[in-house]
Parts: C-alpha cells; structure tokens; sequence
C-alpha cells in the first residue's frame, strides 16, 4: 500500500477521534488519543507488513553488486544475465562509484525466480587499482528454495596482483 494512503488514513482516523473527544468533555481527551495512537501504530504496523508481503513476495531474488570498501577498483558497467537471459544491465556515475568504494551495495536486479539451481552471469567493466580497463565474465550458480534469496557480488583488489581484481560471491535466505 501506498505510504499516501497510510498517512491519509492516520489523518483520517486522527479527525474523527479528535471531533468524537471534543463532544465528549476534556478529561477523556488523553485516554482517548493514547488508545487512538495505539490503533494507529497497531495498523500502521499491519500495512507496512503487507505492503513487504506484497512487493517483496518469497519467491523473489535480489542481486546486490558492492565493491570492497577502499579498493581502488572503480566499476563502469554490469550486465547480469540469470539462466541466459539479460535481466539487468547498470552504467556507473562518478557518484555511485564513490558509493561503492565507500562499501555501499546496489541492487542490481530484483525478481521472482522459480525454485531450483540457477547460473548468474555478470559482465562486469571496471578499471583496476593502476586505472587500467578491464571487462570480466564471472558465474556463479545458486539453488532457490520457497525463501527470499540474496546473492551478493563484491569486486575487490586482487593482492596478488595476478588478475585485476577479485570477485566473491555471498548468499543468504530471508522469511520477511
């Protein structure tokens, strides 16, 4: 549900018991709003949870993109292909890169994806730690259950200076 409508509502509902406190005589007027406010927090709570229920169904899955905070490793572009099929692709502004460097994550796609294994493809352009450009194709693969699935991918320094960077692969399940 909409956050307008929420508010239309507690205003709403605020109206009403302050016009029905009024008739009634001042001293039922803090007894009245303190239950008032408890309905309104009780139902607030009760759409914002349905408001998740709905948006964010259990059969969605969420690819986050981050890059190590303090890596030098600036991304330029992703494209994410899940089962062989483009489903996202992102070009980076100065601003997100710097996010990014911060440790700051981007949702990179969001979905419903059917139960069983599926192969993530991400296409990733970035320049390394010395301002070279690179483009590298990483896969993973993640087996979905009736849960919310995350998987995170995070690009960062390769120490070893064998490659321009590494990437690492995190998932986890969440009920909500």
């Amino acid at each position: 549900m909409n956050k307008g409508y929420s508010f239309l509502l507690v205003a709403c509902l605020t109206a009403a018991v302050s016009s029905t406190s009024f008739a009634a005589g001042e001293n039922s007027l803090p007894s009245d709003l303190q239950d008032l406010k408890s309905d309104v927090l009780t139902l607030n709570r009760d759409v914002s949870q349905l408001e998740n229920e709905l948006l964010f169904p259990s059969s969605s899955t969420t690819i986050l993109v981050g890059v190590n905070a303090g890596s030098k490793l600036r991304l330029v572009d992703v494209k994410l292909s899940i089962d062989d099929q483009i489903v996202s692709y992102h070009a980076y502004s100065e601003q997100e890169t710097v996010a990014l460097s911060k440790g700051g994550l981007q949702r990179l796609y969001m979905g419903n994806v059917n139960s069983g294994s599926h192969n993530i493809q991400a296409v990733i352009t970035a320049y390394d730690a010395n301002g070279k450009d690179f483009q590298r194709t990483v896969n993973y693969t993640f087996s979905k259950n009736s849960l919310r699935k995350i998987v995170e991918i995070k690009a960062g320094d390769d120490v070893s200076n064998a490659q321009p960077a590494v990437f690492n692969f995190r998932e986890w399940e969440s009920k909500n």
